[in-house]
């Protein structure tokens, strides 16, 4: 019988932990999409409703939105710079935990991927 070594407990460990902070973050874009999503579309893209269609794109729409309300870059790239200024701060708030939640759990998988790569778990 095989031990479990310490980095295989880590490993897993990082692994659930990202998968949990996933499940997390789609309650949260369902939460961003019943509640805000529409109105972003109307500021932002002019009432175009393409990202509250459903869930799928609105996980897409609001990474989107929330790199919009981070960088300047992404809003001149994206026609959006001026019209950011008519949301509301704690929206983009909301958007931006959002993006960093993602991208943290994102984060731990590959984390621990990488960790079993390197212990060949």
């Amino acid at each position: 019988m095989t031990e479990i070594t310490l980095a295989s407990k880590i490993s897993m460990f990082l692994i659930f932990t990202g998968c949990f902070g996933i499940f997390i973050w789609i309650g949260l874009v369902v939460y961003l999409k019943s509640k805000w999503l529409a109105y972003l579309e109307d500021v932002l893209d002019d009432g175009v409703r393409f990202y509250s269609l459903n869930i799928f794109f609105a996980g897409q729409g609001v990474l989107q939105y929330a790199t919009v309300f981070l960088w300047s870059f992404h809003a001149k790239r994206y026609g959006m710079f001026e019209k950011r200024t008519h949301v509301p701060q704690h929206i983009q708030t909301l958007l931006i935990f959002s993006f960093c939640w993602f991208m943290s759990s994102i984060a731990l998988m590959v984390a621990s991927v990488i960790m079993s790569k390197i212990y060949n778990l």
